[in-house]
């Protein structure tokens, strides 16, 4: 019975700007290059994304039917989290970036790749809302098969966003002072964090990899400290019914996966 962790695929996880950057310089530090902070916290807010969808497919075919309501509040949840990060970036940073740099569709590649997968994810959530209605059944073979629809657009799309972020720097100080990449970047994490409830943060903590790329990250996010403890040690346990489907342990480290190691 091998235990089975999100890390392993079926899509892939983004190797960052900041982690490849340090193979060539171990002192470069997030602090020194603004594109470099934005790019590759994007690319941590993707790798929680693609982590989070791993999760839901390793353990998608092996749900026991005491288990289905949790995880299909738990597959809603990575819905939400899709949905809110592409609603702050097409309603707020990609128009901004244009209007900053003065060159409208510079982002539109973005936002087609945005309406590529976005079908797909219509008819996911459609069919979960369908099973919390009583309209459908449960049926792990038929996630798989919606995920397989979108899935790897969407995870393509994910990584084809961090160089276009890079790709900035030529525009240097356009993006500086009240204009500053990472204060709009920041701004939009605040607000997209505000938006969902402590137990929604918890799930979505029950997905970051503190270990990732050489534990680089284990401060990540930029949120208050105290704010992480309680989610770790309070939100985390108070919702294992959702946070047991999750990639990793409150602490941050990966675990194996609740249902599919218990079934592999």
């Amino acid at each position: 019975m091998a235990p089975v962790y999100a890390n392993q695929g079926p899509f892939t996880l983004l190797e960052s700007p900041l982690y490849r950057a340090r193979k060539e310089d171990p002192t470069i530090s997030l602090n020194d290059d603004e594109f470099l902070y934005t790019a590759s916290e994007m690319c941590t807010i993707h790798n929680l994304i693609v982590r989070s969808l791993n999760s839901v497919y390793l353990q998608a075919p092996h749900i026991t039917p005491a288990d289905e309501k949790d995880f299909t509040e738990y597959m809603k949840l990575w819905c939400t989290l899709v949905n809110t990060h592409h609603h702050e970036e097409e309603t707020y940073f990609f128009p901004w970036v244009e209007e900053l740099t003065g060159e409208k569709g510079l982002m539109a590649g973005n936002l087609e790749q945005h309406k590529a997968f976005h079908g797909g994810l219509e008819n996911f959530i459609e069919y979960i809302e369908q099973i919390e209605s009583g309209k459908a059944k449960y049926d792990g073979k038929k996630v798989i098969e919606i995920i397989d629809s979108f899935g790897q657009v969407l995870t393509e799309h994910l990584g084809d966003e961090i160089p276009t972020l890079m790709a900035l720097k030529k525009y240097g100080s356009i993006f500086s002072g009240e204009n500053g990449l990472k204060k709009k970047f920041d701004s939009m994490g605040k607000d997209a964090m505000g938006s969902v409830s402590l137990s929604k943060l918890a799930v979505m903590f029950a997905n970051i990899d503190v270990e990732y790329e050489g534990g680089i990250w284990k401060s990540w996010p930029p949120a208050p400290g105290f704010i992480k403890l309680i989610l770790r040690y309070i939100f985390y346990p108070l919702n294992t019914n959702l946070t047991r489907f999750g990639s990793c342990d409150r602490y941050g480290r990966l675990k194996p996966l609740y249902a599919a190691s218990a079934k592999e």
